[in-house]
């Protein structure tokens, strides 16, 4: 799909026409859901249409080139690199040193509404799931600027639909993790969800295999969702040697294995 050149004024349903001076005032933050080009939804499309400038997420390597999984899907929808600006991160980074990048783009994005600029923030997944905008939602609301989010589809949910499992059923409950400390942690949770979503699994590192070895429940893994690179497997056999990028996640299951098809798969 080709994006045309950013307006001023927003039409459609959901997004209504607006005065100038209501667009100053106004950031849309954009899900641009977990990687495939067509699950980022319309109402999404017809913002980053509009929007006279778009903000990214961004990784800085250590040689310093800037990476971004945002950016491939915004080039897959034909978007005007003229209209985009990154948001590079360090994976070495400090706290305090992360925010300050995004001290920088608030205050970007602020002189942007002064100038009657229509601004998008994008990222993976979901707006309010572990989003870079959750990081800026903050600062806007205290500037007092009026924020919409476009909902889009979390990674993880994208994951069970690939692997055409569902993540819970009747009165299950559902946990999603970040990250966690030891597998410790990672057992009490199992014992208390039927279904533990851990979306940072890059620090599990090779610990996995032997982990889910010893486990023996259902699980489902993934790794850049709705790309040429994309790998999703309920497979031990997979992953007994398999190194573990960034953007992968696992969905482990805890109840009724075998009922639901969830045994792991030799």
């Amino acid at each position: 799909m080709n994006i045309r050149s950013g307006k001023k004024c927003f039409e459609g349903k959901g997004i209504q026409s607006k005065k100038d001076s209501t667009l100053r005032s106004k950031v849309y933050g954009v899900s641009l859901g977990p990687g495939d080009p067509e699950l980022v939804t319309i109402k999404a499309i017809k913002v980053l249409a509009r929007a006279d400038k778009i903000y990214y997420p961004a990784t800085l390597t250590r040689s310093g080139e800037v990476n971004s999984f945002a950016l491939e899907i915004l080039k897959m929808h034909s978007i005007s690199e003229t209209r985009l600006k990154s948001m590079p991160v360090a994976m070495t980074m400090s706290r305090k040193e992360v925010d300050k990048v995004y001290d920088k783009a608030f205050s970007s994005i602020m002189q942007d509404l002064e100038n009657s600029l229509c601004i998008a923030v994008v990222c993976i997944g979901d707006a309010g799931l572990y989003s870079t905008f959750g990081h800026l939602l903050e600062r806007l609301k205290k500037a007092s600027v009026t924020v919409e989010m476009i909902a889009g589809v979390p990674a993880f949910v994208a994951a069970g639909a690939s692997a055409h499992v569902p993540l819970a059923l009747g009165s299950d409950k559902v946990l999603v993790l970040p990250d966690f400390e030891s597998t410790d942690e990672l057992d009490k949770c199992l014992d208390r969800y039927e279904t533990v979503v851990v979306m940072k699994l890059s620090l599990f590192g090779e610990k996995l295999y032997s982990y889910l070895e010893k486990k023996r429940i259902g699980f489902v893994y993934a790794e850049y969702l709705g790309t040429p690179r994309e790998f999703v497997s309920r497979s031990l056999n997979d992953l007994e040697s398999r190194r573990i990028p960034y953007f992968s996640l696992i969905i482990l299951f805890n109840k009724d294995q075998s009922s639901r098809n969830l045994c792991p798969e030799k």
